[in-house]
């Protein structure tokens, strides 16, 4: 009797095993699609869970979303090596600070690094977080150096990093990474929340005001029931003008239906089917010198070439963002870790 060959064996097991961690990732992936469908309709309205066959309706949705999450959060380059050792070092460092009590100051003063630094093993070298920047730029007059001239009074475009925030601090660049994700898409249930929010308050408005014009157009009429002789013609212009407001009411109230679960669903779809128009991310270079003057592409002058990360969210104004690995000894300690003072006895 012949044998089957050990290769022959050894392929199929490859396919089997194989194939048995594809349906492990797909049950996987299934299962975070599922739970994050609720954790989006808690977050938005539970009552969404009347709809029929909601989780169909939004599994792709999440899906996608998911998928979008993270490659926005994937674009973000490798992180910099934020400290006092690396600040004259590191062009993009010093382009973001003024100096390096400025940088320590905002790492030191973000509640989320206190957080976690009080909350860390103090063996712990340090974090990676997210650090976000306003950049602007402004004319100024400078000076610039042509040769063996130097010009005096010459335009020139200064480049300023302000208004620095921190982010989603984490022991590791994948776990920092991973919090962002968690934090853009915590963002797009806020973003649908606060839709909603608007839409029920307009049709409560409208409503409110619909039950108003009734009872001033009953009132009047009333009035005019009341009066023996005539028609008071200032009540009877009263009358007139409530029913045409009555009426333009009514047609916006058509226009705005109520928020029922499914019209709620409607709105968490449209903004998780279209999360680019939440989140928008650009790269900008830029060529700096040491003084953080713009320099152009054709000019011999020496600068530092800066790839920038810049992410719009929402209605918000646009922020450069890193990745920075920010060291625990750079800390300002008695910003983090105050010495525990005693207050004494309570006074009588």
């Amino acid at each position: 009797m012949k044998h089957f060959p050990d290769s022959g064996f050894s392929g199929l097991r490859d396919v089997f095993l194989r194939n048995r961690q594809e349906k492990s990732l797909s049950d996987s992936r299934a299962a975070v699609v599922l739970n994050t469908i609720e954790s989006v309709v808690d977050g938005t309205d539970s009552k969404i869970r009347l709809v029929r066959g909601y989780r169909k309706k939004l599994g792709n949705i999440i899906q996608s979303s998911l998928e979008f999450s993270d490659d926005i959060v994937n674009r973000i380059p490798p992180p910099l090596e934020v400290s006092s050792s690396s600040f004259v070092s590191d062009p993009y460092v010093n382009a973001f600070f003024t100096n390096v009590a400025d940088l320590q100051s905002v790492f030191s003063h973000s509640s989320e690094i206190q957080d976690y630094m009080a909350e860390s093993d103090e063996d712990n070298a340090g974090c990676c977080a997210l650090l976000c920047m306003r950049r602007t730029e402004k004319t100024v007059m400078g000076m610039e150096l042509s040769g063996d001239r130097l010009n005096r009074d010459v335009l020139q475009v200064a480049v300023n990093f302000s208004d620095h925030r921190v982010y989603s601090p984490a022991p590791s660049e994948p776990k920092a990474r991973q919090g962002l994700k968690h934090c853009l898409f915590q963002g797009l249930v806020t973003n649908a929340l606060e839709r909603i929010m608007k839409l029920r308050l307009a049709s409560h408005r409208l409503q409110n005001k619909h039950q108003m014009l009734h009872a001033s157009l009953r009132r009047n009429r009333q009035k005019i029931k009341k009066m023996n002789q005539g028609t008071d013609n200032k009540i009877a212009h009263a009358i007139e003008a409530t029913g045409q407001e009555l009426r333009k009411v009514e047609k916006e109230m058509l226009n705005t239906p109520l928020m029922t679960p499914q019209r709620v669903l409607e709105q968490v779809i449209d903004v998780f089917s279209n999360p680019g128009e939440f989140v928008k991310m650009r790269k900008i270079p830029l060529r700096l010198n040491k003084m953080c003057i713009k320099i152009s592409d054709d000019s011999p002058a020496p600068a530092n070439q800066l790839n920038l990360t810049e992410v719009v969210i929402g209605n918000e104004l646009p922020r450069v963002v890193t990745l920075a690995r920010f060291p625990r000894k750079d800390l300002l300690a008695s910003t983090v870790f105050p010495p525990f003072q005693n207050p004494g006895p309570a006074a009588a």
